[in-house]
């Protein structure tokens, strides 16, 4: 009796304690601590790649809907904002900001959609609703497009999982900092380029030194 049951606890317990030591990622993937992750190789951005977002921001008062377009094949982003009015559901508000992506920028998402799988098994975490949904609801669509494959991705009030680093990519393109290309806005503050102290300036040997006018 004794010897079944150790047949039975003894994987019970293995499974336990494997699950308990694996290690959970920022981006919500379990991962097994005793498995040396394998490092991770860029690939070139596709020439169909396409990103697009949409997003409804929705309280008591107003109603915004933001639409950000990125096609590599331009190097562009393009977003448009459109604010609603509540009584006659008229545009109170529209334009669009349009604003250029450095090759750094295009490859950093690109590595984000592949590292994290959004073509294919990528999933988001579930958003549980909180007492501040109530106040002010915000719905997200990421649509990823890639080697003739679409992926949909769909969350309230904010990304989270492995769709997360993504958008956090996407959305620091709309920053006024970021209108300048070739600034990095995530992994680091941008720094001004060290500038060499100023030398003072050069005097001619030949000529008499300065003096002051006697009194």
């Amino acid at each position: 009796m004794i010897r079944k049951a150790s047949t039975f606890i003894l994987p019970v317990f293995a499974l336990a304690l494997g699950v308990t030591l694996a290690s959970c990622g920022s981006d919500g993937t379990l991962k097994n601590p005793f498995v040396k992750e394998k490092p991770f190789v860029s690939t070139p951005v596709p020439a169909d790649f396409a990103i697009v977002i949409d997003e409804n921001h929705d309280t008591f008062y107003a109603r915004q809907h933001i639409q950000q377009i990125i096609t590599p094949a331009d190097a562009m982003s393009r977003t448009r904002y459109t604010t609603y009015r509540d009584l006659n559901n008229v545009p109170s508000n529209d334009f669009t900001q349009e604003s250029p992506l450095s090759p750094v920028q295009l490859q950093d998402m690109w590595d984000a959609v592949v590292r994290h799988d959004l073509l294919q098994k990528g999933r988001p975490f579930i958003n549980w609703l909180s007492e501040a949904d109530v106040y002010k609801q915000d719905s997200y669509t990421l649509q990823v497009r890639a080697n003739g494959q679409v992926q949909s991705y769909y969350a309230t009030n904010g990304f989270s999982g492995q769709a997360r680093p993504l958008m956090l990519l996407v959305e620091a393109v709309r920053l006024p900092i970021t209108q300048d290309s070739k600034t990095k806005v995530l992994g680091g503050r941008p720094t001004a380029p060290a500038t060499e102290p100023a030398s003072p300036p050069a005097t001619d040997p030949a000529s008499p030194p300065a003096t002051s006018p006697a009194m």
